[in-house]
């Protein structure tokens, strides 16, 4: 179950979201009733009332998408999904150590660390294949 502190921290998250929309159909509202007796004056086009209409719609949203108050909300948002994914990546790290389970690094690591090994005996047997050549070319010479 909820508790009283955890519904009242949802609808803390949530007001942003609620003032958004508030403000929003409270704008387009205006503009279209700026819009309507406007248009009144002419004749009636339906053409030209959906143009008027997207126009204020999308003057509307433009505005409302370059407000202060809406960038501030979408800055808060990804702040608060950047620290999520953060605390997120920390608890799969911790579960990974307190299970003692290999994270994605440490292969990395690993692989790395197999290639150098592997550099290395690939070096020793090329060099003993020119130690056995120069031996072998030895023998054949006496």
């Amino acid at each position: 179950m909820f508790e009283p502190a955890d519904i009242a921290g949802v609808a803390r998250c949530l007001q942003p979201y609620r003032d958004f929309w508030a403000s929003y159909f409270q704008e387009a509202s205006e503009t279209t009733k700026r819009a309507l007796a406007t248009a009144s004056a002419g004749a009636v086009d339906s053409r030209a009332w959906q143009r008027r209409w997207l126009e204020a719609v999308s003057r509307s949203v433009n505005a409302w998408l370059r407000s202060p108050f809406f960038l501030r909300a979408m800055k808060q948002n990804m702040d608060a999904l950047i620290k999520t994914k953060e605390q997120a990546d920390n608890f799969h790290k911790e579960i990974a150590r307190t299970f003692n389970l290999p994270t994605a690094s440490d292969l990395v690591g690993l692989f790395e660390r197999l290639r150098g090994v592997e550099d290395a005996i690939l070096a020793r047997l090329t060099a003993i294949e020119h130690r056995m050549d120069t031996m072998e070319s030895k023998m054949r010479s006496e």
